[in-house]
């Protein structure tokens, strides 16, 4: 996927010039931080972010998988709460391809 796919795609659903994908990343912080506050540096970590410590973040390279699965989760389940189930998706009528 190119550093552009979510862009085009948020352009593409109206949302030029009202969204942009670095929102995505403000509210996943915004959100998480605000349910997990004890968890602010993994959060950051998920976010790519180093820390400001140099030393800390020249020595310490815990990538904290299980704790991050569960907030990935956690973030997903937020996401879809009040969706459809993902298995009411896949009844859905796709549109089909035309031949060119």
């Amino acid at each position: 996927m190119s550093e552009n796919a979510i862009g085009y795609l948020l352009n593409c659903a109206g949302y030029h010039h009202r969204h942009v994908p670095h929102g995505w990343r403000s509210t996943f912080s915004t959100g998480m931080n605000e349910r997990f506050p004890a968890d602010h540096r993994i959060i950051d970590l998920m976010l790519a972010h180093t820390p400001k410590d140099k030393v800390e973040a020249a020595y310490n390279r815990a990538a904290h998988l299980r704790r991050r699965r569960e907030l990935y989760q956690a973030w997903a389940d937020l996401l879809m709460q009040e969706q459809r189930p993902t298995a009411d998706l896949l009844i859905l009528p796709r549109r089909t391809s035309r031949a060119a």
